[in-house]
């Protein structure tokens, strides 16, 4: 009768575990996508609901501050690993589904699209900025930063960052930008096809990776990062126009603790 009252309560653990670690993968990948900010703690970049008091903020965010993973991190040097090119898997998205959540500006993306890393397929679920950039290289901040979040069959996350540096005028972008929102909670669908690997550089078989987390709350760990080395461009007048609508939008670099940079060049 004792045994098997003990293995009732370990199944009653087990379950309680499972259930737990289930709803914080949850709240990760919806608090990211932009589709479960409602009922959290209100969150911002800057004031008493800034980046150093997250973690203060609801109980679901304490990762943000308690966290040994977290991201952003500054990028210096990097162990060369047995790493394989990225294969970008891109198809047309239909149309551009664009909002403003009052973070960033974000895009949607259908399912068909993936990335390929190191054999394993993770499938696109939306794209984002930061301005400027969320990570650093060799201390060396970009003007903004794309986000590529993808997500896997096992709901576990890669994001591929790409750095993105006054120059020339980004054709692609432009398709964004003239239809940025410009209230939060604002959003817009343009009827257009547009791929996804029109924003990324033309050599992309530079890249590092770490084990991370999301840079926004929950601050979710166990996130795959994959950081192109080469940067893209955008014009002034494009650098502009998206920061008069949301600017100062990056989380502070995190200490790298003991994670390994890897880097593919």
């Amino acid at each position: 009768m004792r045994a098997w009252k003990n293995t009732e309560g370990m199944k009653k653990i087990t379950f309680r575990v499972i259930l737990t670690a289930a709803l914080a993968v949850f709240l990760g990948i919806g608090a990211y996508a932009g589709a479960g900010e409602k009922g959290h703690g209100h969150w911002s970049y800057e004031g008493e609901a800034g980046p150093n008091r997250w973690g203060e903020l609801s109980p679901e965010f304490a990762v943000c501050s308690e966290g040994k993973n977290q991201s952003p991190v500054d990028i210096r040097g990097g162990a060369k690993g047995e790493l394989k090119d990225l294969e970008f898997k891109y198809s047309d998205n239909p149309e551009l589904d664009i909002e403003n959540n009052g973070h960033t500006i974000k895009v949607d993306y259908r399912e068909g699209s993936k990335v390929v890393v190191n054999g394993a397929e993770y499938g696109l679920v939306q794209f984002h900025f930061h301005s400027p950039s969320e990570h650093t290289l060799d201390g060396k901040y970009y003007d903004m930063e794309l986000h590529l979040v993808h997500k896997n069959k096992e709901g576990k996350l890669a994001v591929v960052g790409v750095f993105m540096k006054k120059g020339e005028a980004n054709a692609a972008l432009d398709r964004i930008l003239d239809n940025m929102p410009k209230k939060a909670g604002e959003k817009a669908d343009v009827k257009a096809a547009f791929n996804a690997s029109t924003l990324l550089p033309a050599d992309r078989s530079a890249y590092y990776t770490y084990p991370g987390s999301l840079t926004t709350p929950p601050c979710t760990e166990g996130v795959t990062w994959l950081v192109l080395k080469n940067p893209i461009q955008l014009s002034d007048k494009q650098l502009a126009a998206y920061r008069k609508i949301m600017d100062n939008t990056n989380r502070p670099l995190q200490p790298l603790n003991e994670r390994r940079i890897l880097m593919k060049n």
